[in-house]
């Protein structure tokens, strides 16, 4: 698949675009202070989310043609897997400009 950065705006954040093929796992990591919100514009997507305090576990099931939001609880570890036969585009919301020096991402799977 495809991650294209659409926009960023100081005080904002940013919004970036991305598209999976079936089975595709995006994510697999957590963030202490970065939000993010995602919303699925075409396909179909499985969100998993652990939190990494509790062991508890979440999952959503999300729909292109019923397009939804769903944020990413902080230090919740999360990810998100086409579940569908055809292509998944998301759309992301991030609180913050990712910066390379200070990325608020940490590794580690649901």
């Amino acid at each position: 698949g495809v991650l294209i950065e659409i926009f960023k705006i100081p005080g904002f954040g940013q919004v970036h675009y991305s598209t999976s093929i079936p089975g595709f796992i995006r994510g697999n990591h957590y963030h202490t202070r970065k939000r993010e919100i995602f919303c699925v514009i075409e396909g179909r997507g499985k969100i998993s989310m652990r939190d990494r305090k509790s062991g508890e576990i979440k999952e959503f099931i999300v729909f292109g043609d019923q397009p939804e939001t769903t944020e990413m609880p902080l230090n919740w570890t999360h990810n998100i897997q086409n579940i569908g036969d055809t292509e998944m585009k998301l759309i992301v919301w991030t609180n913050e400009i990712f910066d390379p020096n200070d990325p608020d991402t940490y590794p580690e799977k649901v």
